[in-house]
């Protein structure tokens, strides 16, 4: 059992809100967790606010299970809660709560919006690019994603192979080609295109990698993993955008401190 899960089943043995010195409390009791660290309530906070709904706003922990009232009382959301023994009146969040739930969910949209605002902007750079760069970039980009001696092709040279390389897997290396179509978002690649370059890597290469600035056919999608054959990986106009943003591939990423009183923090 997770610190998580132990919190979720400690707050339905109380059967109401309760703050941090009674969760770990009965935590300890009923067994739920064996707390190794030197600073377990602690522990145990930063843990229960990962999970809180208007407490953490980063997307590392989507899974949402509490709500943290402003007198630092953990509460379970609605969808986790079960009929208690002894009834109890469930607390509703007081109005500057509400508000200053408002406002984080406000700074999501804003950071979600301005996501969608950069893939917008990759894609338009990608499109606009000439050919000969976008290999350049694929190649580029490749090597950020952790394939190895990656190389651009002559023109012309290697049939549909633009860029070539290694990918190390363990004490293996594995041969890598990829083909690069900066297309417009309507020109989609389509089977012939797949089963072409996998006819150009068969026997000399082990993975093969197509990307482009538009997106993929469903018959291309569905022979991209056939029995037998050369793998190959697409990536897409708006995967190509995300894995950027993710690798921070031409991204500035600015950190905007968000402030919270936590009265559990006072004498820590």
């Amino acid at each position: 059992m997770k610190i998580f899960e132990a919190g979720i089943e400690a707050l339905k043995i109380i059967g109401e809100p309760a703050k941090l010195d009674l969760l770990y409390k009965v935590i300890v009791d009923n067994k739920l967790y064996d707390f190794g660290s030197k600073t377990p309530l602690a522990a145990l906070r930063v843990t229960l606010d990962r999970h809180c709904s208007n407490k953490n706003i980063s997307q590392m922990h989507k899974e949402r299970y509490f709500y943290k009232h402003s007198d630092g009382a953990f509460e379970l959301l609605k969808e986790y809660r079960v009929e208690s023994r002894r009834a109890f009146e469930v607390r509703e969040p007081s109005k500057e709560e509400l508000l200053a739930d408002h406002y984080i969910e406000q700074i999501k949209d804003l950071a979600a919006q301005q996501r969608e605002k950069v893939k917008s902007e990759i894609l338009q750079y990608l499109r606009t690019i000439s050919p000969s760069e976008f290999e350049e970039f694929s190649r580029h980009f490749l090597q950020r994603y952790g394939f190895t001696k990656m190389q651009v092709t002559p023109s012309g040279r290697d049939g549909g192979i633009d860029v070539k390389g290694s990918l190390k897997i363990g004490i293996a290396e594995m041969g890598v080609a990829a083909q690069c179509k900066r297309y417009c978002e309507s020109n989609k690649v389509g089977r012939p295109d797949i089963s072409q370059f996998r006819g150009d890597i068969t026997g000399e290469f082990e993975q093969g990698i197509f990307i482009t600035t538009s997106s993929f056919t469903k018959e291309a999608m569905d022979i991209s993993f056939k029995p037998g054959c050369v793998p190959i990986i697409l990536i897409d106009g708006e995967q190509l955008a995300e894995i950027m943003i993710e690798k921070g591939i031409g991204i500035q990423a600015q950190s905007i401190l968000v402030h919270d009183f936590d009265a559990d923090l006072i004498f820590e």
